[in-house]
């Protein structure tokens, strides 16, 4: 199989940072990260390019750049990258997955102390070594220590929007089968958790070893791990493991219900039902011998006189009790969803122009976007080039149809929690959304301070994914979060709950809370490229995880609304 886009893209990125750890020239490096940003945007497969010969025509691609690239996707191997990292311990790469460990890093713990694996890297850390080393210290080699400890916990795991699209699939291809009359997905995927271990998919029908055999045939099985009648286990490219299950139709909603979990709630429900004097199981749920009905899973919360609970609040958090008193929320839903905030055009490092994002837009349905380029710290707009955006934004909003464009930008809150834009120019943003992108490496407090002091600015509308966390082993900053959370709700900010897979950000666990202090919310689409508004599901999926309702969210607002009540919150904290 040829390479992908991604992968090629992926390989470049790792001879980038290989160069780096050898202390190459910086420009050499960068000219392998650009070109793997090149290629990931590319509209067309790399594959037919390098065929046509076209490749030497993209940006940045010189004659060396142009051959070491064609042999890559031609023969899947690249003789260059053989040579760099012949003389580099294998196990140096894994460094990189490390939370708050990058090529630098990895280069000054590789000379100075030897580190080539992060076994060695963790033995460092324990024994004091590596805040020692220039530039790191106790705090950093805290925050190494931890992203070690969360990468141990995270192993193994897959980001929602890696496991969503094959499960669909399979879902899709299964429910056609001969036999099949029912066929959900189980587990954490359909709970939405941010990562999950495997996939998990129900069937009911009376044809188990039949459906089972299919299931292990279908394109894109690496390996098949188990294949019998009831159950069947493979491994999908890229390596994620799906487990298909066959019950009885008369089963189905209860083993649904258990195979969804989560383990806390399932122990919770059973209590429930021993409690009434019943017994429930995967196989149905029991008064004695009687099995009572259970067409599906509405009807099993029936028996127990509680309202049907979604999937995404099933974690054991207080959902069982509110179903129980009628008191469930009413979830928010993608359709609910009427502006596309935090979207980066090329002005940044967004991959298409204002214009093409407004048409992108549009074709999804929305109503309104922010044009939330990164601003100076993060290689992005100054004060003058964002006047010059304005211009571009006011000439798409006269021609674009259907959409109402918003001047905005996504403003770095420095290490004193001051802004990189100044106040003057500020004032003429429509929707400011304030990001830590910088010295994550501060303690909690100074954290907590700084983040503080940036919502304070009249100007900041929106705090932008809280906790920088990357999934699925980075946990993000430390600071005080209902702290943070508090001062937002006091100030009218609203707090972003990012729809960027590897981002998630606020967490789940913290949404609830934040709604209890009285914040507001906004999903943000954090989008780069077109395919970005597609994320949208996994923002909603956070919200939702979070007991989010319509009127909880600010981009649920029309676009009248939505400038209202931005237009009065930054009155109400002039005067």
């Amino acid at each position: 199989m040829p390479m992908t886009n991604k992968e090629v893209a992926a390989f470049l990125e790792r001879v980038g940072e290989i160069l780096e750890i050898r202390g190459e020239n910086v420009f050499k490096a960068r000219a392998y990260y650009s070109a793997a940003r090149t290629i990931e945007s590319l509209g067309e497969d790399v594959s037919k390019i390098v065929a046509d010969g076209e490749l030497d025509e993209l940006p940045g691609f010189g004659e060396a750049l142009t051959e070491k690239v064609s042999e890559l996707v031609r023969t899947g191997q690249m003789k260059y990258y053989d040579e760099i990292t012949a003389d580099l311990p294998e196990g140096i790469f894994e460094l990189l997955d490390v939370g708050d460990v990058g090529p630098k890093k990895v280069k000054l713990f590789y000379d100075k102390l030897g580190i080539g694996s992060v076994a060695e890297l963790e033995a460092a850390a324990r024994s004091g070594a590596l805040a020692e080393l220039p530039g790191m210290g106790d705090k950093s080699q805290a925050k190494i220590l931890a992203g070690i400890e969360q990468g141990k916990e995270h192993r193994g795991r897959w980001l929602l929007s890696q496991a969503v699209p094959l499960g669909e699939r399979i879902v899709a291809v299964v429910e056609k089968l001969e036999g099949v009359k029912r066929v959900s997905l189980g587990g954490s995927i359909r709970r939405r958790r941010e990562t999950v271990g495997d996939i998990d998919v129900l069937v009911s029908s009376k044809r188990g070893a039949h459906v089972i055999a299919e299931f292990t045939k279908l394109d894109g099985v690496e390996r098949v791990l188990a294949s019998g009648d009831t159950k069947g286990s493979a491994v999908f490219s890229p390596g994620i493991q799906a487990d298909l299950r066959v019950v009885e139709d008369k089963s189905f909603a209860t083993a649904l219900h258990y195979f969804t979990g989560s383990k806390e709630h399932n122990v919770r429900m059973r209590q429930l039902a021993k409690d009434r004097g019943w017994k429930l199981n995967e196989y149905g749920l029991f008064d004695g011998d009687k099995m009572l009905a259970s067409k599906d899973e509405k009807a099993l919360f029936a028996h127990f006189g509680m309202d049907f609970i979604e999937p995404e609040l099933r974690e054991d958090t207080g959902e069982i009790e509110a179903a129980l008193k009628g008191a469930l929320p009413d979830l928010v839903e993608s359709r609910d969803i009427r502006g596309a905030l935090h979207v980066h055009s090329d002005w940044s490092d967004g991959r298409v122009t204002i214009e093409e994002l407004a048409r992108e837009a549009v074709s999804h349905g929305f109503s309104y976007m922010t044009i939330s380029d990164h601003s100076q710290f993060s290689h992005g707009l100054d004060e003058k080039r964002l006047g010059e955006q304005w211009k571009e934004i006011d000439r798409v909003r006269r021609i674009a149809g259907g959409i109402d464009i918003l001047r905005s930008c996504e403003i770095d809150i420095m290490k004193d929690g001051s802004l990189d834009i100044d106040d003057e120019t500020l004032q003429g943003l429509e929707c400011g959304i304030a990001s830590v992108h910088g010295s994550t490496e501060l303690g909690a407090a100074e954290q907590t301070r700084r983040i503080i002091a940036a919502v304070s600015n009249r100007y900041v509308d929106i705090l932008g994914h809280p906790s920088q966390r990357l999934l699925p082993d980075q946990g993000g900053m430390a600071f005080d979060v209902e702290a943070v959370l508090s001062a937002c709700a006091a100030r009218g900010v609203a707090v972003e709950i990012s729809a960027d897979p590897m981002r998630l950000d606020l967490d789940w666990r913290y949404i609830k809370t934040a709604k209890a202090l009285g914040c507001k919310f906004a999903i943000g689409l954090d989008a780069h490229e077109k395919e970005h508004f597609g994320w949208l599901t996994y923002g909603v999926s956070m919200a939702r995880k979070g007991w989010l309702e319509k009127g909880d969210i600010l981009n649920t607002l029309t676009a009248r609304q939505f400038r209202e009540r931005l237009g009065r919150r930054r009155k109400r904290r002039k005067a």
